[in-house]
């Protein structure tokens, strides 16, 4: 776990440092993020009239209510997939352009997801279908096999994470479909690394450092609101709190600019062999290893 820490901070150094001179790169997260949030809240009003009308119960009841709720379900799953890899397929284009020396445009990079639109709902479908199959699969194996069957699920989606790994930024560059997309991804990584691979360009385990930060900074503050009553420092509590949920937020805007960053860069590496100057190149060529 050290190595995986270390390797991660690693990672996120030589990403950020391409961040700071390029800053505007964190802008197309920060829309992802409003934009997300924003059609949430449509989906969060549009179900009030029927747990209103009292609805909501019949549809756990009711096998047709059912086939209905997992159905909207489904599909409100996938329009936010879509948002999130339309911005993520406009982030690798503007790092691609930041790893040719070339300075990112916000504007061009919107243009050129815009372009690939169709292959995106393609993506986007597949994308969404496998990770609810993922997910089904997983609580069935722990429920029937427990520690071990939760084991084996992180296994396999382990598996389709990396197998995926190079899915968007072929489909930005390449503008293949999502299943010749995947294919294509596969074959980078065999081609590049070999059959069997461990490893991944994560930031997972720096990610949850990060936010277990910014939970105690809101759990301090929510325990200084509730504790002192009407004092000076439970008017602190809310100021921490608020501080915590702001920390929270720019984790992620960061990290998801620091993460494509990087992946654009092992792309390039993987398909012409060639590290961009703008990163490490033992990081970068070391990304995913042969297992042992």
């Amino acid at each position: 776990m050290s190595g995986r820490l270390s390797r991660g901070w690693a990672m996120a150094k030589a990403s950020f440092a391409v961040l700071k001179r390029h800053p505007r790169l964190a802008v197309l997260p920060m829309i992802s993020g409003v934009v997300l949030w924003f059609v949430v809240g449509l989906i969060i009003l549009s179900m009030v009239p029927v747990v209103v009308s009292g609805k909501a119960n019949a549809l756990g009841t009711d096998s047709t209510g059912q086939v209905v709720f997992y159905a909207a379900f489904f599909v409100a799953l996938y329009v936010l997939t879509v948002i999130a890899v339309f911005f993520n397929a406009a982030l690798i284009f503007c790092a691609l352009r930041v790893h040719a020396g070339e300075e990112p445009s916000i504007r061009a990079g919107l243009a050129a997801a815009a372009g690939r639109l169709p292959q995106i709902l393609g993506w986007a479908l597949v994308s969404a279908t496998v990770g609810v199959a993922l997910s089904a699969l997983q609580n069935m194996l722990k429920e029937n096999l427990g520690c071990l069957g939760s084991l084996i699920g992180g296994l396999f989606e382990f598996g389709w994470t990396v197998v995926s790994y190079f899915v968007l930024p072929v489909l930005v560059v390449e503008g293949l479909g999502p299943i010749a997309a995947l294919r294509r991804s596969s074959g980078i990584l065999r081609s590049k690394w070999g059959e069997s691979l461990a490893g991944e360009a994560r930031f997972g385990l720096l990610g949850i450092l990060f936010f277990l930060q910014a939970l105690l900074l809101f759990f301090i503050g929510l325990a200084l609101a509730l504790s002192y009553g009407p004092t000076a420092l439970a008017g602190l509590g809310p100021i921490l709190m608020t501080l915590g949920v702001l920390y929270g937020i720019t984790i992620v805007v960061v990290l998801q600019a620091l993460g494509i960053i990087f992946q654009s860069g092992v792309y390039l590496y993987a398909t012409t062999g060639q590290v961009p100057p703008s990163l490490d190149p033992e990081l970068v060529e070391g990304t995913f290893r042969p297992k042992q």
